[in-house]
């Protein structure tokens, strides 16, 4: 389903775009007072001349130049000389002879979109019957992360030695890198579903942050760099909360 959504969405697109242009390209059947007083976007026709032009492939002479105003004896000059449209610079709905493909353009958009939006429903549906079972959505990985984040701020200050220290650092927020933030960034496709690509943008922003804060801190103790390990600790800490709140408000 999602696929032909978004097959429908490419050809809505361009047959959208192919028929955009004649909005303001009217054609000179219509009758003259839909035509009479618009004014010329582009040169309108080529004047006949007796003599043969000297290069062939050069433009002639147009009747009509930009800015100049449709009169019932310059429209009829333009039919004799069998011009089929002209540039203009006004819009009207009613002369638009493509309305209708746009119109059809913009019902095939709406139909990819909620064709695309139905099949996002099924799948978050279906990622939230599974993260029943498993508890594996990305709301419980990231209340895992924050867990792991606090037990370390409540346990780091009871450790005697340093050693101590930088080997709980070490392993629980390896544990964090291996497991669970690949693991939230797996559920890309539900957060996507249940927040938008703004809120996904926003939520994923905090938690890249995040993220680096946490890598900072394994490196640090990995370096026996306690007070900095402990301050990147505490940075992860509010930006984790901050990543959580931007889940729930969006």
């Amino acid at each position: 389903m999602k696929l032909i959504g978004f097959l429908i969405i490419t050809a809505a697109l361009v047959l959208g775009v192919s028929v955009a242009p004649t909005a303001y390209v009217p054609h000179l059947d219509l009758p003259d007072e839909q035509l009479v007083g618009l004014t010329l976007n582009a040169p309108a026709g080529n004047k006949q001349t007796e003599a043969p032009p000297e290069d062939p492939a050069a433009p002639g002479e147009p009747i009509a130049t930009p800015n100049t105003k449709l009169t019932p004896e310059l429209l009829t000059e333009l039919r004799d000389a069998d011009v089929k449209r002209v540039r203009v610079k006004e819009f009207s709905f009613t002369r638009w002879s493509g309305k209708w493909w746009f119109l059809l353009a913009v019902a095939g958009l709406l139909a990819g979109a909620a064709l695309v939006r139905v099949d996002a429903r099924k799948r978050l549906a279906a990622s939230t019957d599974v993260a029943t079972a498993d508890a594996g959505t990305p709301e419980a990985t990231l209340a895992t992360i924050i867990e792991t984040i606090e037990g370390l701020r409540r346990d780091l200050p009871n450790m005697t030695t340093e050693h101590d220290r930088e080997a709980a650092i070490i392993e629980r927020l390896g544990e964090v890198q291996a497991v669970h933030v690949p693991a939230f960034v797996d559920g890309r496709e539900r957060l996507v579903s249940k927040h938008g690509m703004s809120g996904y943008a926003t939520i994923m922003d905090r938690f890249a942050a995040m993220e680096r804060q946490i890598n900072r801190a394994w490196s640090a103790a990995a370096d026996a760099v306690d007070e900095e390990a402990i301050d990147c600790i505490e940075r992860a800490a509010a930006l984790a909360e901050e990543t959580r709140a931007a889940m729930r408000s969006s």
